[in-house]
């Protein structure tokens, strides 16, 4: 991402990319080549609305918009330079783990077609001829039931890079329901780090009250937790990380919220990079009062590295890496996988082994970039036995002057695996 911005700034800079011819007047305009290549319409288009716009639209998380002719053709030489070294699109699995729904990432045919595309100048082609691109199903919800936001906007407080903040949030309705999707709209992603929402029993609120007095601001501190009830006790009904993409949980699953339930919203804001100011964050959730599965988000971590620490990260370490596994209780179902680190993170992976020792890969990065956290749904529920064991494997590069730990700062480190879990 960071690649891109700097190639556009070139752009706008000297010139590089943006080819320019001079009319008769003397004034600027842009060349649009010849149509012998590649074209907007008809080859370079469809590959954008399936693959890029989703997150590079006007408010979108890739940061600018990548919807129009004129402002792909803008940065031409930027985009080619990003897909052909596949920094774009951000699709972090790795080949040959497994089959993923929802592939953003490019063909070798596809690249072709861009970086050709560019070369030739940037040819529009015939608009009355123009191929539409399937917009990828994850990110969106079918429609939007109920909208929550942090109750008032909250002034992050700057004092230190790290601020966990928790607000206490009611559910609305009045009957039990499931929640078959759900969007964070972070109201400022410069300083959102992520947001966790737990599922809380509305008996908690009188503890809740106490946390909120504790200081004049809005909510209450809660670093590694909602605190108003214990962690291991409290279900997550969504999560939002830099670079997650949401919309329709798969397979006809929903996580159930009761009518007597409230919802603690967990904000983690990192001022590290300069930014200062309020933010409202909120959720837009989809629900249905039944549902073909019910299911849940499942955590999976070391719990020692949490409590106690022990997933030591030294100074100047290239690689350090720590691992875990457990066995499953009981018969479950997989439908997804997601890996969290932080800044310093390198590779991870989160794997099945099998009773009989055979191995089911699950998810792989190999080029860990803390900008792109999403969940990765499996093209098949992943079918788990009684005694299989779940691993996760992380590692880091830690070029600072101080070792490193598990930690709930930024500047700190995570090992954790997420997956979206049903019974059948």
């Amino acid at each position: 991402m960071r690649s891109l911005i700097a190639s556009i700034s070139v752009c706008f800079i000297i010139g590089l990319g943006c080819s320019k011819t001079t009319d008769d007047s003397g004034a600027e305009a842009v060349a649009l080549g010849d149509s012998s290549g590649p074209t907007w319409h008809q080859d370079v288009r469809p590959i954008v609305e399936s693959s890029c716009s989703s997150c590079h639209s006007p408010g979108g998380i890739g940061g600018f918009s990548l919807e129009t002719y004129d402002e792909v053709r803008l940065i031409k030489d930027a985009v080619a330079d990003s897909v052909s070294s596949r920094r774009m699109p951000p699709w972090k699995a790795v080949d040959g783990c497994t089959e993923y729904e929802h592939d953003i990432s490019l063909t070798d045919d596809e690249i072709a077609a861009i970086v050709d595309w560019a070369a030739g100048d940037a040819p529009e082609g015939d608009a009355t001829d123009s191929r539409v691109g399937a917009p990828p199903e994850a990110g969106s919800l079918e429609r939007v039931d109920l909208t929550l936001s942090l109750p008032l906007p909250y002034e992050v407080d700057t004092e230190s890079a790290d601020d966990y903040r928790c607000f206490a949030v009611d559910w609305p309705l009045d009957e039990d329901v499931y929640v078959t999707g759900y969007t964070v709209n972070p109201g400022r992603a410069d300083l959102v780090h992520h947001m966790i929402a737990y599922i809380v029993p509305d008996s908690a609120m009188d503890t809740i009250a106490e946390l909120e007095a504790e200081d004049d601001r809005p909510g209450y501190r809660c670093f590694g937790g909602p605190r108003a009830v214990e962690q291991i006790s409290s279900n997550w009904l969504g999560a939002w990380a830099p670079g997650a993409v949401q919309g329709m949980l798969p397979n006809g699953v929903g996580i159930q919220m009761k009518s007597d339930q409230m919802l603690v919203l967990q904000m983690h804001y990192n001022s590290a990079s300069g930014g200062t100011g309020a933010d409202q964050s909120s959720i837009d959730f989809q629900v249905e009062t039944e549902v073909e599965r019910r299911g849940w988000i499942q955590p999976f971590t070391n719990p020692q590295w949490v409590i106690f620490g022990g997933m030591d990260i030294p100074s100047g370490a290239e690689g350090a890496s720590h691992s875990y596994q457990q066995a499953m209780p009981r018969d479950l179902v997989f439908h997804n996988a997601n890996i969290h680190m932080h800044t310093k993170g390198r590779t991870a992976r989160m794997e099945l082994e099998r009773t009989d020792g055979e191995k089911d890969c699950m998810i792989q990065i190999d080029d860990w970039d803390f900008n792109w956290q999403r969940n990765y749904q499996f093209s098949e529920p992943l079918q788990v036995k009684q005694g299989d064991k779940l691993r996760l494997d992380c590692s880091w590069d830690n070029p600072s002057e101080t070792d490193v730990d598990w930690g709930d700062g930024t500047g700190d480190e995570m090992c954790l695996g997420l997956t979206l879990v049903t019974l059948d």
